[in-house]
């Protein structure tokens, strides 16, 4: 950013701010109202901020602030570049009113900062960016506030859910029906693997009920790039559901040693073996295949209003553990546009 012109905006009117690019001797305090609040530790969390985003790769230059004085930033917001050319937003919480404003300010001042924020990165980002998005918990009413007012659409409400990697899962029928297979999907780095399945997660798509608004907003390959990039991407883990020789569904488990967990990124059947009893098979026996894994529990999201998995999910002894507000925009890059 040293080399590059500071991106700024002032927002006339009663209470007028200028939203602009963080500079670097001014991260510390922005970084301290985006993680600290504004209570006595909130500089030093923000100096801890810094750090480990410098250690994760995180681009400071993506650190926005709304200045209604110079020298005093009250709003922060932060783009964090994901792989599958996505961003996640995150947005700095209320504020103390001597200092920030009342709440109808504050709102005013936060909504102001997303719209030159989101406007800012895609413009600097370009085409590696199709897809902003942001994931207030329910309880963060003014992040959900804001977001909507700034132009971003609201995905859906995901449930996050979890169980214990030693719980045995309920016994049942493993049989698959006649020219139905389940079998590790390979290498991705083979063309043919890559292109089958690029196809089940296509047919996964088809009249779903887990975000369906997200499909049109992404393609494959960038899906394909996210979900690799969840936890530790390891193939053998990875399952393509066939149906007669041909991809219908996919199964997507990813451990990560760190957190002693693995995600479930993506389980989906597309319409030809629905309501077949074949998603209950197909996690249980793509878990039973992890129990060499050092882990202790295994995690997923799911979209509150589909309800089929959430039954699969509750059968299987995942319970709920936290919610979150799905969020997002589609750039003028990206194919929802």
């Amino acid at each position: 950013m040293d080399n590059q012109p500071l991106q700024s905006h002032v927002f006339p009117g009663p209470g007028s701010i200028e939203v602009r690019q963080i500079q670097k001797p001014e991260r510390v305090a922005a970084a301290a109202r985006l993680v600290g609040g504004m209570n006595s530790d909130a500089r030093q969390a923000g100096r801890q901020f810094i750090q480990r985003a410098q250690g994760h790769g995180i681009d400071l230059d993506n650190l926005w602030g709304a200045f209604p004085r110079p020298g005093i930033v009250t709003q922060t917001a932060l783009i964090v570049s994901q792989v599958g050319r996505t961003a996640m937003v995150f947005l700095s919480g209320p504020g103390h009113p001597g200092v920030c404003g009342s709440p109808e300010r504050q709102h005013a001042d936060r909504v102001a900062l997303l719209k030159q924020t989101l406007a800012g990165a895609e413009s600097s980002m370009g085409e590696s960016i199709h897809l902003f998005q942001a994931l207030p918990s329910p309880e963060e009413g003014w992040a959900i506030d804001a977001f909507g007012a700034a132009g971003m659409t609201r995905l859906g409400d995901l449930a996050y859910m979890k169980r214990p990697i030693s719980l045995r899962a309920e016994p049942g029928d493993t049989d698959w029906p006649d020219g139905v297979q389940m079998r590790p999907i390979g290498s991705l780095d083979d063309p043919e693997v890559l292109a089958r399945l690029r196809c089940a997660l296509e047919r996964t798509y088809i009249d779903t009920l887990d975000c369906p608004g997200l499909c049109s907003l992404r393609t494959t390959d960038d899906v394909i790039e996210s979900h690799k990039s969840a936890g530790e991407f390891d193939p053998a883990f990875w399952w393509l559901i066939e149906a007669d020789g041909e991809p219908e569904g996919c199964v997507l488990l990813s451990p990560c040693a760190e957190m002693r967990s693995l995600e479930l990124v993506y389980m989906g059947l597309g319409p030809r073996l629905r309501g077949k009893g074949l998603a209950i098979k197909s996690l249980r026996t793509a878990i039973a295949h992890t129990q060499r894994l050092d882990i202790d529990e295994v995690s997923c999201a799911v979209d509150m209003i589909n309800e089929p998995a959430r039954a699969v999910y509750a059968r299987l002894g995942f319970t709920e553990f936290a919610r979150r507000i799905a969020f997002v925009r589609s750039t003028a890059a990206g194919p929802g546009e």
